[in-house]
């Protein structure tokens, strides 16, 4: 067994999505605590999203990418849930909001497929109909996919990154008031609880 978690180890800090080009720890909006760092990125500008993502990316969809880091200084692996992983609105005059994040194949739909009148509809996920995908909609499911956070252990001494997709209508001005909730975070191999990270994109949305 303990062969198997050194070669899951290894193979992870091999992939691209452990070896990232920014330090984490200096971007604005992150937590830390138990030798564990939460930070995210944003992608709130078009060209910035163009040239990480190209020109079919999902802010023109009204869709927030957000690039999320989880860097594990401890000696045990962590693992994270990431179906548990909330973005929450919190304007100061109330109206909280939580919302999921989407899959790959969601935001492709919604950036080829766009739905019409998007403020009248709900914050996404929300079925889609039965649609008969092209190729060209595999091609962009499969690069938001390998552009999104790994379902992965992170290794001690490792950084994991990737991308969260998340529905805001193209409504960017709550991003002000944005946190990222991730409640469910575990160490593999030892019983101490973890405490939930709770990330504000600006310090002025931190109560």
């Amino acid at each position: 067994m303990r062969t198997g978690l050194a070669a899951v180890f290894v193979l992870l800090l091999a992939l691209p999505h452990t070896t990232p080009q920014v330090d984490p720890a200096t971007l604005i909006a992150r937590d830390s605590h138990q030798g564990i760092l939460v930070a995210c990125d944003p992608y709130q500008d078009s060209e910035r999203a163009k040239e990480a993502m190209g020109k079919e990316n999902p802010l023109k969809a009204g869709i927030l990418p957000v690039e999320v880091y989880v860097r594990n200084s401890n000696r045990w692996p962590v693992a994270i849930s990431l179906d548990s992983i909330r973005l929450e609105i919190a304007p100061p005059a109330g109206g909280r909001q939580q919302i999921d994040p989407l899959s790959a194949g969601d935001v492709a739909t919604e950036i080829l497929h766009p739905q019409p009148n998007p403020q009248s509809r709900r914050r996404l996920p929300i079925p889609f109909p039965n649609m008969n995908h092209n190729g060209k909609w595999q091609k962009l499911r499969d690069k938001l996919q390998l552009l999104a956070f790994p379902d992965a252990v992170i290794a001690p001494n490792a950084t994991v990154h990737g991308f969260f997709y998340f529905n805001l209508d193209g409504d960017y001005s709550v991003i002000q008031y944005a946190r990222l909730y991730v409640p469910d975070l575990k160490f593999l191999g030892n019983t101490q609880a973890i405490m939930f990270f709770d990330v504000h994109f600006t310090p002025s949305s931190a109560n």
